[in-house]
C-alpha cells in the first residue's frame, strides 16, 4: 500500500461504521416504526433515536447519533483479534471477543448468537463449534453475520493480491460462528472485492466480479493448506454437513453467477429498480433476507452504481425497508469508502476508536511495529455460565470479562432481571451493557493481563455499593471532555496499555497445565504461544517443552 492508502482504510472503516448507524435505525421495521424511532418516516443522515433493547420484554433505549450494531461491533472485535505481527488470532476471537460480546451486543442476528451461546462450551474452538440447537443448527447459519465483520483482513493484508492469504484469514474467522457455505464463501466473496477496492483505488463491477466469483471454487485448496482448517475444521463440519465442501462451494459460485445474469449493470439504479432486485434475488424473504453471498452481491451492486455518490447509495440501502438494511449499507460503506476522499457526513460514535484500530491495520500492512491486543490467558478462560455474569465487579470496580474496566457514563436502566447502563472501556470504545443489577465477582483470570491487579480484599468481599454500581445514578461516570473515544486524539496511551502485557513465567503455565491433566488442545495452545514469542521464541519453547515434559513424568511417578 502507498501512503495515500493510508486514508482509503480510514474512510472504508468510517463509511462502514456510518452505513451501519444509518442502517440500524431502519433495521426489522417499516414506515411507521421509523417514524416512532426518529419522527419521520426516512433517515437522511445519524441522529439520536429510541430502540428497544432485550426483546419484546425489553426496554426502549435512548442512542447516541451515529450508534452503530453488531456489524461494527464485531468488525472491532476482529480487528482487535489481528496481532501486531498480523497473525489473526483466531481462538482469541471466537472465545473471548464473540463470548464477550454478548454482553453489549446490538441487533444481533440470530445465528450468530446461538454460536456465541456454543462458544461458551469449554470444549467449543473456534474450528469446532460445531452446534445443533431448537434455535438453530451450526451447518445451517449461512448469514451476513461474517461477511460483515472482516473487512480488517483486507485491511491489514500486506499483498493485497495474495488472494490465498486473505482468504484463509476470512475463513478461520467465519467458521467460528457459520457453517453454511453462503456464509463462508459470502464473506471471502466480499473481501476479495474489498482488496480489488483498495489495490486499485476503483470501485470493482461486473469484470471484477466475475474472477472474484470464480475464486469462490479454490477456496477448498486454501483450507487444504491449513494444517488447522483441513484436519480440524474441515472433517467435523463434513461429518455435520454430510456433504462436500468442495462440491457446495461450486455450487455458491453457480448461485452468484445466476444471480448476475438477472442484473443489468448498464441500466440506472433507482429506488425502484433497487427494489425490484432486492426482490428477485430474495432480499424481502425472511427465509434469504440475510444470506451473505445474497448481501454481498448488493452491496457490490450499489458501491459500483453509487460510485461518485457514496451518501446517495447508503440512503438508499438504508431506506429499502424490509431489506437488511444495516449490514448491505455497512458492507457498501466499506466499499465506497475505499475509494472516497474524506469522511461521512454524519456522526459516528467511536469514531476515534475507529480510526486508531484502522491505522493499526494499516501499519500492519505496512510491516511497522503495531501493538497487539493484551487477551487473557486462555488457560485459565472459563466465562461465567450465564451472559448476565459477563459484566461484574472486581477490586478495580466493574468490569467486562475479556475486555477489561467498564467505566459507567450514564445512569443506569432496570428491566426485569437486567439493568442496561452505558459505558466506556479502557480502549475508548462505548458500550451499552446488559448486567445484573447486583453484580457478582469476576474472575481476574477473566481479565486483560495488562489490567490486573494485586486485590487487597477478596472479591466476594467487595464493598456493597460497588456490587450494586448499577442500583443508582452513577457518580464515577466520566465527563465528555475526559472520555478517549471523544476527545480530539485518538487514544493512543490507553491502546498501548491494552495491547501489551507481558506473558506469564512459563513455570506458571506448566504448573496450570499439571492441573488441568496436560488436555492436548491446552498443551497445544501453550506450546504455539511460546513460538510465537517473538525474539527468544525458540529458546522460550524448549525451556516450556522441558519443564512441561518433566512434570508430565513426575505425575506418572
Amino acid at each position: 500500500m502507498s501512503a495515500m492508502q493510508w486514508e482509503a482504510v480510514r474512510a472504508s472503516a468510517q463509511w462502514a461504521a456510518y452505513g451501519d448507524a444509518l442502517g440500524f435505525i431502519t433495521e426489522l421495521t417499516d414506515t411507521a416504526g421509523v417514524r416512532r424511532r426518529i419522527g419521520r418516516d426516512d433517515v437522511t443522515t445519524t441522529v439520536p433515536w429510541k430502540r428497544r433493547i432485550g426483546g419484546r420484554y425489553g426496554r426502549d433505549m435512548p442512542l447516541p447519533a451515529g450508534a452503530y450494531s453488531d456489524d461494527t461491533q464485531l468488525r472491532l472485535a476482529t480487528s482487535r483479534a489481528i496481532r501486531g505481527d498480523g497473525e489473526f488470532d483466531a481462538e482469541a476471537f471466537a472465545k473471548i471477543e464473540v463470548v464477550a460480546w454478548q454482553a453489549y451486543a446490538l441487533g444481533a442476528g440470530r445465528g450468530t448468537k446461538a454460536a456465541a451461546t456454543g462458544l461458551m462450551r469449554v470444549e467449543a474452538k473456534w474450528s469446532q463449534n460445531i452446534f445443533a440447537t431448537k434455535a438453530a443448527r451450526y451447518v445451517d447459519i449461512g448469514g451476513n453475520g461474517a461477511a460483515m465483520r472482516i473487512q480488517p483482513h483486507v485491511w491489514s493484508a500486506r499483498d493485497l493480491t495474495n488472494w490465498d492469504h486473505i482468504t484463509r484469514d476470512v475463513v478461520r474467522n467465519a467458521v467460528s460462528t457459520h457453517g453454511h457455505p453462503r456464509g463462508i464463501l459470502g464473506a471471502v466473496l466480499h473481501a476479495i472485492l474489498l482488496a480489488h477496492a483498495l489495490d486499485t483505488n476503483e470501485l470493482p463491477g461486473p469484470k471484477q466480479w466475475r474472477p472474484a466469483i470464480d475464486w469462490l471454487e479454490q477456496v477448498p485448496d486454501v483450507i487444504a493448506k491449513d494444517d488447522e482448517l483441513a484436519y480440524l475444521w474441515l472433517p467435523t463440519w463434513t461429518d455435520a454437513a454430510g456433504i462436500d465442501f468442495r462440491s457446495a462451494a461450486v455450487t455458491v459460485a453457480n448461485e452468484c453467477r445466476a444471480a448476475l445474469e438477472t442484473f443489468d449493470p448498464t441500466a440506472p439504479l433507482t429506488a425502484e429498480t433497487y427494489a425490484a432486485l432486492v426482490e428477485q434475488w430474495g432480499g424481502f424473504n425472511d427465509a434469504t433476507r440475510g444470506s451473505g453471498t445474497v448481501t454481498t452481491l448488493l452491496a457490490a451492486v450499489l458501491a459500483h452504481a453509487y460510485a461518485d455518490s457514496p451518501e446517495a447509495g447508503l440512503l438508499l440501502a438504508v431506506n429499502t425497508l424490509g431489506s437488511d438494511t444495516d449490514t448491505i449499507a455497512t458492507m457498501a460503506g466499506a466499499l465506497l469508502g475505499a475509494v472516497t476522499a474524506g469522511p461521512p457526513p454524519g456522526a459516528v460514535q467511536d469514531v476515534q476508536v475507529i480510526d486508531s484500530e484502522a491505522r493499526r491495520m494499516w501499519d500492519i500492512s505496512q510491516g511497522r511495529e503495531a501493538s497487539t491486543f493484551a487477551y487473557p490467558d486462555l488457560l485459565r478462560w472459563s466465562p461465567p455460565k450465564a451472559t448476565l455474569d459477563l459484566v461484574g465487579h472486581t477490586a478495580m470496580g466493574p468490569a467486562l470479562a475479556g475486555l477489561g474496566p467498564l467505566t459507567p457514563t450514564d445512569t443506569p436502566t432496570a428491566s426485569n432481571q437486567a439493568t442496561y447502563v452505558w459505558g466506556t472501556l479502557p480502549f475508548g470504545q462505548r458500550v451499552l451493557v446488559r448486567a445484573r443489577q447486583d453484580l457478582r465477582p469476576l474472575d481476574e483470570n477473566l481479565l486483560p493481563g495488562d489490567v490486573r491487579q494485586p486485590r487487597s480484599q477478596p472479591a466476594g468481599d467487595a464493598p456493597r455499593e460497588q456490587q450494586l454500581l448499577f442500583e443508582a445514578p452513577l457518580q464515577t461516570a466520566v465527563s465528555a471532555d475526559q472520555r478517549p473515544h471523544l476527545s480530539g486524539t485518538a487514544p493512543a496511551a490507553v491502546s498501548e496499555r491494552a495491547h501489551r502485557h507481558a506473558p506469564p513465567p512459563i513455570e506458571e503455565i506448566v504448573q496450570e497445565l499439571a492441573r488441568n491433566g496436560f488436555a492436548p488442545d491446552q498443551v497445544g495452545r501453550a506450546l504455539l504461544q511460546q513460538i510465537r514469542g517473538g525474539r527468544y521464541s525458540v529458546e522460550r519453547a524448549a525451556a516450556f517443552a522441558g519443564l512441561l515434559a518433566r512434570a508430565y513424568h513426575q505425575g506418572d511417578q
